[in-house]
């Protein structure tokens, strides 16, 4: 395993899934702050679905590198669960989204 290659998609992962919680949670308070705009849902849906796609890449190429990896396993475990804890947290944001709605 190239060691370059490692370092930098720990630190791409470590950088798209923050960066998709920021977005995710600025798209929330523009939604809320806008009592529900319409425009800014869609664009909301867009960006999960985009955000969804890039860090299931990540995720799953994070997660082949642990198999064949004998290095940097304590780091790449935790870029996976950096990314998983934007599950839940994106379960919350529909949660408070759709009862805002109803």
């Amino acid at each position: 395993m190239n060691i370059q290659f490692l370092y930098k998609l720990l630190q791409t992962a470590k950088i798209t899934a923050i960066l998709s919680f920021l977005g995710g949670t600025f798209l929330l308070i523009l939604y809320l702050y806008f009592s529900g705009s319409r425009t800014i849902l869609s664009l909301g849906v867009f960006y999960a679905l985009f955000a969804l796609m890039v860090n299931s890449i990540l995720f799953f190429t994070l997660f082949i590198t642990l198999k064949h990896s004998e290095i940097k396993r304590k780091k790449i475990v935790k870029s996976l669960l950096l990314m998983i804890v934007n599950i839940p947290i994106g379960c919350f944001y529909i949660l408070a989204v759709s009862s805002y709605t109803l």
